[in-house]
């Protein structure tokens, strides 16, 4: 027994499809999260690399103020500097400002503080330069009747030492500080060249990932379903979208299909109907030709009036007969129940016979053949490519209303054997060409004025085709239009 999904049908049992939205959504969602992860790194990259530029900063500037710290310093304590005052006073003055311009150093050398290493560092500079600037003031500056000896006092040595090592270490320290932070900033630098690089490849390579995936989940489907609808106009009736893709085209497929189908099946219904009334009509017809056959045998001659009357009457059950055929043979096509008695013949009898049969038809329009000395030998139901030629002749007589000559000619190629037909009369505009060989389907020019059903070109073509031939037209408004039944050759 089978299962409920089992019978389900081909369409019900597909995946679920998923919709142009959802896979529009996921691709924006995967690019902006990239893009936002991408940003972010970016973000603290360049953060990191300002807080790096102001340590280089400060310890630049720390390295500057500590340099200026050790030359007052050195000013202060060398005998060449102190010799060279003046007086108590300004030996005083001079001691002074040297005290503020150090003090004041030291101070400023807080701002640019890093790390608590470099805040030790300057704290034990501070504490030292103090013991010899308390040194220097305990020993006195000199006043205006010092001796030289007091107004120059000796500089305790290792106070100096001690004060200048301690700048030393400060001054070492920025730099190792510098260095890192230059160290840091061009690797933050080459990385986030690297993360540039990184992002740019990745945006190309996604960008292209959707560009392909589009191309394959949502291009590629509409192609095909742009494709089966143009099979399906150029006459493939057969033709029907496939069901890929987002869900939105699966569902235009789905009423394209839906829609083929319905058609085909009205297109059945109808061609079932004309079948059954041309297969009624068949009979009645047949009593009616017989009878005005009988009619004219024998017997007296009848009146000039009455024959002409049966002549009308019998040229016009010829023309309800091939119209009845048109119809029977268009419902088989359409049936698939159209049946070839195939043999081996020479093109060129059939093409002979066509043309003998159509030349007293009418005498305004000389019928010329040309025919190859060899014979050229296919595969066919002789009676089926002999209603062809009738059907393309008398097409080429019935649209040259004003005369004119019409060729017929027999080649023979690589490929294939071809009968060409060409005449010299209305020809078909360039809108009418690309429906010619639909059924019922009329020249717009000539609809009322030229009898017809619109059949014989649409049986004539399947005919064709099913002996594995082609049927093309050449034509141009106004100068004639040239059909080439082209069929294999007997191998």
């Amino acid at each position: 027994m089978e299962s409920a999904a089992t019978r389900r049908p081909p369409e019900l049992r597909r995946p679920r499809q998923v919709s142009l939205s959802t896979l529009l959504g996921i691709a924006t969602f995967i690019l902006t999260g990239t893009a936002v992860a991408v940003a972010a790194a970016l973000t603290v990259a360049s953060t990191t690399m300002q807080q790096a530029t102001g340590i280089l900063g400060d310890a630049v500037e720390n390295v500057r103020l500590a340099d200026r710290l050790q030359v007052d310093l050195f000013l202060d304590a060398h005998p060449l500097s102190r010799s060279a005052w003046a007086d108590g006073s300004e030996a005083i003055s001079t001691f002074q400002e040297r005290e503020h311009e150090l003090r004041n150093g030291l101070a400023e050398a807080h701002r640019y503080v890093s790390s608590p290493e470099e805040g030790s560092v300057l704290d034990d500079a501070e504490r030292r330069v103090d013991a010899y600037l308390a040194g220097r003031r305990s020993a006195g500056a000199g006043g205006p009747a010092a001796s030289p000896a007091t107004r120059a006092p000796a500089v305790d040595e290792l106070a100096f030492d001690g004060a200048f090592k301690a700048l030393d270490r400060l001054v070492e320290i920025n730099l190792d500080q510098a260095r890192a932070s230059q160290a840091l900033v061009a690797r933050l630098g080459r990385r986030a060249t690297a993360a540039g690089f990184a992002a740019a490849i990745f945006f190309i390579a996604g960008a292209s990932l959707v560009l392909l995936s589009a191309r394959r989940l949502v291009y590629g489907p509409i192609v095909a379903i742009q494709e089966a609808i143009g099979r399906y106009g150029a006459g493939d009736r057969a033709a029907r979208a496939p069901l890929v893709g987002p869900r939105e085209l699966g569902d235009i497929a789905r009423a394209f299909n839906s829609t083929a189908q319905s058609l085909e099946r009205q297109r059945e219904a109808q061609f079932a109907f004309l079948g059954g009334v041309a297969h009624d009509l068949r009979n009645p017809l047949s009593a009616l030709k017989v009878s005005v056959s009988l009619l004219n045998l024998g017997g007296p001659p009848p009146d000039p009036r009455v024959h002409r009357t049966m002549a009308i009457v019998g040229r016009q059950v010829d023309r309800l007969e091939r119209m009845v055929g048109d119809l029977l043979d268009a419902s088989q096509i359409e049936a698939c129940k159209l049946e070839l008695r195939i043999e081996e013949r020479d093109l060129r009898e059939l093409a002979q016979e066509a043309v003998e049969l159509y030349r007293p038809v009418s005498p305004e329009h000389p019928i010329e053949l040309s025919l190859p000395a060899a014979p050229v030998l296919v595969r066919c139901d002789a009676t089926r490519i002999e209603q062809v030629l009738n059907n393309l002749l008398s097409n080429a007589l019935k649209y040259s209303p004003a005369g004119g000559q019409v060729d017929v000619a027999v080649h023979l190629g690589e490929g294939g054997a071809e009968i060409a037909v060409r005449d010299r009369g209305v020809g078909i505009h360039p809108t009418d060409l690309a429906h010619l060989f639909e059924p019922f389907r009329r020249l717009k020019a000539s609809a009322g004025a030229i009898p017809g059903t619109g059949l014989g070109l649409a049986v004539a073509k399947r005919i064709v085709e099913a002996h594995g031939g082609r049927l093309l037209v050449e034509s141009e408004a106004g100068a004639g239009s040239v059909f080439r039944v082209e069929l294999p050759r007997a191998s």
